[in-house]
């Protein structure tokens, strides 16, 4: 089944509407169906509706973490205890090991309602991981991308597009020095070759540096646990995109 236009009008809606409701209560305003219009411009009616939706399933109304196979990629990618010494994912055995890590290990640090059996079969079929026939299993890419037009894909939309609108309604208001980084490059004259130069050459930067990002996020050994409530959520994203120029 495609991305159909109402599924996707619905997790924008839902995405633009969670930014602007979570930004009037950092900021300590009220937040009402006409607060929520101005900021957003959605209708009245589909913001009253979404407010009580949103009332009724707290928990559900839009996801603020990756799933637990994107989470599982973006470690054994990018921290430190999961890759060899050039800085590639270490091949793992499934079960845990004193003598090194394993898939069970990565997955029990994701969290330990997670089930590393039904985590690695999924990356299997994906694609991303290999099975060496050997009782061990080799990342075969450092990204997770949900399969197109899926439900996992749809949720990847609303929480990227989400957080970038949150960051985004934020720094409008924000002082210079508290707001986040938010950059982008635009050139309107840039031929079809160099389009494809400019996206191969972003593609190995890019996740260089989310990579870089995601190692310098996880914490040493010799750190000390954060309480749960000092904890943040962080989202670093890049993207790219190219259209024709309207003549």
């Amino acid at each position: 089944m495609g991305l159909s236009h109402g599924m996707l009008e619905t997790a924008l809606r839902d995405a633009t509407l969670e930014a602007a409701f979570s930004q009037f209560e950092r900021s300590g305003a009220k937040v009402t169906v006409s607060s929520l219009h101005v900021a957003t411009g959605i209708h009245r009616r589909e913001i009253s509706r979404w407010i009580k939706e949103r009332a009724h399933e707290p928990n559900t109304v839009r996801p603020t973490t990756d799933s637990p196979s994107a989470r599982v990629v973006t470690r054994w990618s990018s921290n430190r205890r999961y890759r060899d010494p050039q800085g590639q994912p270490l091949v793992l055995p499934m079960a845990k090991h004193s003598d090194g890590p394993s898939f069970a290990q990565l997955v029990e640090e994701i969290g330990p309602e997670v089930r590393a059996k039904s985590v690695l079969e999924g990356l299997i079929a994906a694609g991303l991981v290999e099975n060496l026939q050997d009782g061990t299993y080799r990342l075969k890419s450092a990204a997770f991308l949900p399969e197109a037009n899926s439900r996992e894909s749809i949720e990847f939309l609303s929480a990227n597009v989400g957080d970038h609108l949150s960051a985004a309604i934020h720094n409008i208001s924000a002082a210079p020095d508290h707001r986040y980084f938010e950059r982008a490059m635009f050139n309107p004259e840039v031929s079809p070759a160099q389009v494809q130069v400019l996206r191969d050459a972003l593609s190995v930067s890019a996740m260089a540096l989310l990579a870089d990002m995601g190692e310098l996020s996880e914490k040493t050994p010799d750190e000390a646990e954060v309480p749960n409530e000092a904890a943040r959520r962080v989202r670093i994203g890049v993207y790219f995109y190219q259209d024709e120029v309207d003549v």
